[in-house]
């Protein structure tokens, strides 16, 4: 079978939403899927696959694993938005095209309420004029991933929601920068205020402690993860070059350039999580508990 293009992979709890629905008519074509999991219900017709009660790092490491390995893009993004484009632009036809022209490890699309673009003080016409720039980091509501970086990069190390995502965005800035890139000819809505988060699971991890356990494995210790303000400057910082249109195989070796691989926790890692991740998440909290005391450093 031929790989198609891209698929979306979408997560929520609601059933029946016309938003889903508009995106799984939308993205049914010749060159794209969709697929949906629920995590609140199984009587979810337009859903894939259900998991009651997973956390969003769960959500979307298990819609990785469960869906087929057939197309060039995976295109995670939470339920409650909405694809735009320019007037009488075929979306998905639109996506492709932009996937085949700059063949991006990593990315996003422009939604300009988003806490990402806004301190970039761009005009709309120099974003129509770029099409495509580089960034270091985004809201996850969207997140594009070539199939090469998921293989890798999936499932999470740490589960969550806000941050637990950031690790692969982080590798990607550090290793090929040019290649991670924002698309304004798509443009995104949001329709909803809120997130999925499961705070009272066993193995929710904190926003500023999942980025502190995912740090201590970093092999250059003056790039860490830290705060959405490093993640905004890195942004304007990178948003004058131009991004990188070479096809690039992610492998593992990339990876090993910035990150420790032979740490328990990224070996251990499962799409839910398993009894040694639960095992170890008591004495991974009571180190970023007794770091955060002693030196203040991860309060963010």
């Amino acid at each position: 079978m031929a790989k198609k293009s891209f698929c979306i992979l979408e997560q929520g709890k609601i059933v029946n939403e016309p938003c889903t629905i508009e995106k799984r008519k939308m993205f049914t074509t010749e060159f794209s899927d969709f697929y949906r999991l629920n995590w609140n219900t199984p009587d979810d017709p337009n859903a894939f696959i259900h998991e009651k009660g997973v956390t969003w790092s769960e959500g979307r490491s298990l819609l990785y694993e469960k869906v087929p390995k057939d197309y060039d893009y995976y295109i995670f993004i939470d339920d409650d938005v909405l694809f735009q484009a320019d007037e009488g632009v075929d979306i998905p036809k639109k996506i492709k095209e932009l996937l085949e022209e700059y063949n991006p490890i990593a990315g996003t699309f422009y939604d300009h309420k988003s806490w990402c673009f806004i301190p970039l003080n761009a005009t709309d016409e120099e974003l129509n004029r770029r099409k495509s720039f580089p960034i270091a980091g985004y809201d996850a509501e969207s997140q594009i991933v070539s199939k090469s970086f998921a293989d890798i990069m999936f499932p999470a190390i740490y589960h969550g929601a806000h941050r637990t995502d950031w690790y692969l965005q982080w590798v990607c800035h550090q290793t090929f920068p040019l290649k991670q890139m924002a698309f304004y000819d798509i443009r995104l809505l949001n329709l909803r205020s809120g997130g999925h988060s499961k705070f009272t699971k066993p193995q929710h991890c904190e926003p500023t402690e999942a980025t502190f356990l995912f740090n201590r494995h970093v092999k250059d210790k003056s790039s860490i993860l830290k705060t959405k303000n490093d993640v905004i400057q890195n942004n304007i910082d990178i948003f004058k070059e131009t991004v990188d249109k070479t096809p690039i195989n992610f492998t593992i070796e990339d990876l090993k350039k910035v990150y420790n691989i032979n740490n328990i926790d990224f070996k251990i890692r499962k799409p839910l999580a398993s009894r040694s991740y639960l095992y170890r998440r008591p004495w991974n909290r009571f180190w970023w508990k007794v770091t955060r005391k002693l030196t203040g450093e991860y309060r963010y």
